[in-house]
């Protein structure tokens, strides 16, 4: 495997980073689109200095990670010394050793990141850990959902799926010691069980459901607990779909496949989505394009992909404009569900992404509906081709209104940009700079128990072998 590619720029970066924020850093490519960076053959260690709440940080980071092909996993121990402390003031153990990223028993899991068997689309897909972009189906209702937002808290989430020429099933929980979220999809193939090498085969239908069970519908103002927003009124929400979908064209250089999904939240509105993906390979230039575009027509009481990268913060706060008062609002986002309006909604949501060779990949989505604060936009683009210098950038912004907006760094953008400079075979140098989310635990500042938008920064050296 050649060093200077881009599954190993991205991720020892985003370890780099990761020694200050690593999961921050994630959170914005899985926000991004871009596609997980985990599984290869790598040692690596680095060191790294960059902040956490403002606090000045030295971490060092080993991480190891192989891909057999049927199996892989990745192990990685951060530790995060603290240099400097700010108010307010924080107890560590042994006066540096970060003690948020030690104090609960579920924190000695993130060791091992994540154990994996068998590939999306095999026979058996096992995933137990960290969930990267966990989706779904067409990714109606569950679309890239990633279980590990908060740096503080690791979740050990569970993929199991079984896919035959007979139907299916994929299934998708948050944690298994203590699951909320939690739901699966069975399909199956109707004219299988005539005859399994029929072009009629590729008719599919199927049924969703997931529910997160203990989802906030009310929380207190300026309350935090446990490190999340104080709770105060829990409301189940659950989500169920019926699709169908049949792939009319499937050749080595390109697959169309039409669909349609019609979805409802039990006690809120229902959502009917009608796409096609495309995926185009030409091998000759090693170039892949992946394209999809979809017509949605919404209930005001819906809200599409609604498990989505951001979830596990979106349902603590979630932003939405109040018609009556002229007010841009946050809360939970299944209290937001009874309060989008009474008009019907029409919209669409096209994704692109285009990679030639090992040069580079850009990939971008759009989706607006009508009415203001219905528009979401996500960009990255990975540029692993330089000799000396990688670079990557992400961009995810949500619930704007209009186009006009959607280059706005404000509260409701997140980015990143990262750079990596070869300085040997083995050694490197890498800086990021980006935008997260963040729950506001300081008790004196104004905006305690929100989350509010923080730019971090991290500078480190490495070295990584890759095999």
């Amino acid at each position: 495997m050649n060093e200077r590619s881009l599954p190993v720029l991205l991720l020892v970066s985003c370890l780099l980073a990761g020694g200050v924020r690593a999961q921050d850093a994630d959170q914005v490519k899985q926000a991004a689109g871009a596609a997980a960076t985990g599984e290869m053959g790598r040692l690596a260690g680095d060191l790294n200095f960059g902040q956490i709440d403002g606090d000045l940080f030295m971490t060092v980071n080993l991480d190891f990670s192989i891909d057999l092909g049927q199996v892989g996993f990745g192990i990685r121990v951060p530790l995060r010394l603290r240099l400097t402390d700010e108010d307010p003031q924080n107890e560590e153990y042994g006066g540096v050793l970060r003690r948020e990223d030690w104090d609960e028993w579920s924190d000695y899991l993130k060791i091992i990141r994540y154990f994996r068997y068998g590939h999306k689309g095999d026979l058996l897909h096992l995933v137990v850990g960290e969930l990267w972009g966990a989706t779904l189906g067409h990714g109606t209702i569950v679309n890239r959902y990633y279980n590990n937002l908060d740096l503080d808290h690791f979740k050990v989430g569970l993929q199991l799926d079984v896919d035959t020429d007979y139907g299916g099933v994929e299934t998708v929980i948050n944690h298994l010691f203590q699951p909320s979220l939690f739901g699966g999809r069975a399909y199956l193939k109707p004219w299988s069980f005539i005859d399994t090498e029929s072009y009629l085969n590729n008719l599919a239908v199927g049924l969703t459901t997931v529910s997160d069970v203990t989802a906030p519908y009310a929380v207190a103002a300026g309350q935090v607990e446990d490190g999340y927003p104080q709770v105060t009124e829990e409301k189940a929400t659950t989500i169920m779909g019926g699709d169908i979908e049949f792939r009319v064209l499937d050749s080595s250089w390109l697959t169309l496949t039409p669909y349609m999904d019609l979805n409802g939240i039990i006690g809120a509105g229902i959502g009917y989505h009608a796409g096609i993906l495309g995926v185009f390979h030409l091998p000759v230039i090693s170039l892949d394009l992946t394209a999809r575009i979809e017509y949605r027509y919404l209930n005001p009481d819906y809200i599409p992909a609604y498990f989505d990268p951001y979830y596990e913060i979106q349902k603590f706060s979630y932003p939405y404009k109040d018609h009556q008062a002229g007010l841009e609002l946050e809360a939970p986002k299944r209290a937001v569900l009874e309060r989008l309006g009474d008009k019907n909604l029409n919209g669409y949501w096209a994704e692109l992404i285009f990679q030639v060779n090992n040069w580079f990949t850009l990939g971008a989505s759009y989706d607006d509906y009508d009415g203001p604060y219905n528009s979401n936009l996500r960009i990255f683009l990975d540029v692993p081709a330089l000799e000396v210098i990688q670079f990557g950038a992400y961009y995810y912004k949500h619930n704007f209104e209009g186009a006009g907006e959607a280059f706005t760094f404000d509260d409701k953008s997140l980015f990143l940009v990262e750079a990596r400079y070869q300085m040997f075979s083995f050694l490197y140098l890498v800086g990021q700079y980006w935008r997260i989310w963040q729950l506001d635990t300081d008790p004196q500042s104004p905006d305690y128990g929100q989350y509010v938008s923080v730019d971090d920064w991290s500078l480190g050296i490495g070295a990584a072998y890759s095999f």
